[in-house]
C-alpha cells in the first residue's frame, strides 16, 4: 500500500476513535478502497505523473479525517440496528416486566438462538474441512491458492454472520466486508489475510459457534417446551386425557389457573433470559468479528 494512504488511514483511525468500532471499520474500508482504486485509475490515465502528487490530490479531494468523522457520525445516527434498544419504555413494575412478551427484539433473539444450531454446525464443519484440506495441500504449490480461498471464505462468512447478528440481536456490525487491497498480487493478498487478527478470531468464532449453538438451541427449546406444557396442561388433561405430571395423578381443577399462570410467567422469564444471552452473544460476536 502507498505510504501516503497508510498515513492517511492512521490519521483517520485516530480521528474516528469516538465512533463505534464497526463504523470505524466501515470508514477505513471505504477510504482504503476509494483511495487505492482512484490511485490506480489516475496512474493508468497519467503514467508519467508523480505518484506522490497524485495521491495527495486524491486524499485532498476525499476529505480530511475531521470531515470524514462528521460524515460517519451522521451515518451512525441514521443506521441504528432495527432491534437496538427495542425495550418498551415508560412501563414499570410487574406489567413493565411482562411487556417483554411484546418486544420484537426478544423474539428476534429467540429466533437467533434457534438458528444458531444450524449455522454453528455449518460453520464448524466448513472450518474443520477447510483447515484440513489447506494444511494437507500446503506443501504443494496449489496449497497456497486453496488456503487463500479458504481464508477469504472465512472472512466472507464472518461478514454474513455479522449481518445476522445485527439484524436479530440489534448490535451494530460492519456493513462493509474487508477485502485485500486493489493491485496486490495473490501472494501479497495471502500474507495480508494471514497476518490479519480478524481472520483468526473469525475462525475461532466459527469453531466455537457449534458448541454455543447447541447450548442456545437447547436452552431456548427446553424453556419454551416446559412453559407451553404448563399452559397446555388443561387441554392435555381434560381433552386428551393425558396426565400432566405422571400416570395416575391429575391436577385438581382449582389448581389449573395457577399452573397456567406459572407457564405464562416462565415464558416471560425465558424471554428476559434470552435477551440477556442475546446481548452477551452480540458483544462476543463484535469482539471476534470486527477488525
Amino acid at each position: 500500500m502507498n505510504k501516503h494512504i497508510e498515513k492517511y488511514l492512521d490519521d483517520l483511525r485516530d480521528a474516528l476513535q469516538e465512533l463505534d468500532r464497526s463504523t470505524i471499520q466501515d470508514a477505513l474500508a471505504d477510504a482504503e478502497d476509494h483511495l487505492t482504486t482512484a490511485l490506480l485509475v489516475e496512474t493508468e490515465e497519467r503514467p508519467d505523473s508523480n505518484k506522490d502528487e497524485l495521491i495527495r490530490k486524491i486524499i485532498e479531494k476525499y476529505g480530511t479525517p475531521e470531515e470524514v468523522l462528521d460524515q460517519y457520525s451522521d451515518i451512525e445516527l441514521i443506521t441504528t440496528p432495527i432491534f437496538a434498544g427495542s425495550e418498551k419504555a415508560g412501563e414499570k413494575g410487574f406489567w413493565g416486566f411482562c411487556s417483554v412478551v411484546a418486544e420484537p427484539g426478544a423474539w428476534a433473539a429467540f429466533l437467533y438462538m434457534i438458528l444458531s444450531l444450524v449455522t454453528g454446525t455449518a460453520y464448524f464443519t466448513w472450518v474443520v474441512t477447510g483447515l484440513s484440506v489447506s494444511l494437507g495441500l500446503i506443501v504443494l504449490i496449489i496449497g497456497i491458492p486453496v488456503s487463500l480461498l479458504f481464508l477469504l471464505s472465512v472472512r466472507g462468512i464472518g461478514f454474513i454472520e455479522g449481518r445476522m447478528v445485527e439484524a436479530l440481536l440489534g448490535v451494530r456490525m460492519p456493513r462493509r466486508a474487508i477485502t485485500p487491497g486493489e493491485g496486490q498480487n495473490w501472494w501479497s493478498k495471502f500474507k495480508t489475510i494471514l497476518a490479519a487478527r480478524s481472520t483468526w478470531t473469525t475462525t475461532i468464532y466459527m469453531l466455537l459457534m457449534m458448541l454455543l449453538g447447541i447450548i442456545y438451541f437447547t436452552l431456548a427449546v427446553t424453556l419454551f417446551s416446559v412453559a407451553l406444557s404448563f399452559i397446555g396442561a388443561p387441554v392435555s388433561q381434560y381433552i386428551f386425557h393425558e396426565p400432566f405430571i405422571n400416570p395416575g395423578y391429575e391436577i385438581p381443577l382449582y389448581a389449573m389457573p395457577f399452573v397456567v399462570a406459572a407457564g405464562a410467567m416462565l415464558i416471560v422469564l425465558s424471554l428476559h433470559l434470552i435477551k440477556a444471552v442475546g446481548r452477551f452473544h452480540g458483544r462476543f460476536a463484535k469482539t471476534m468479528l470486527v477488525s
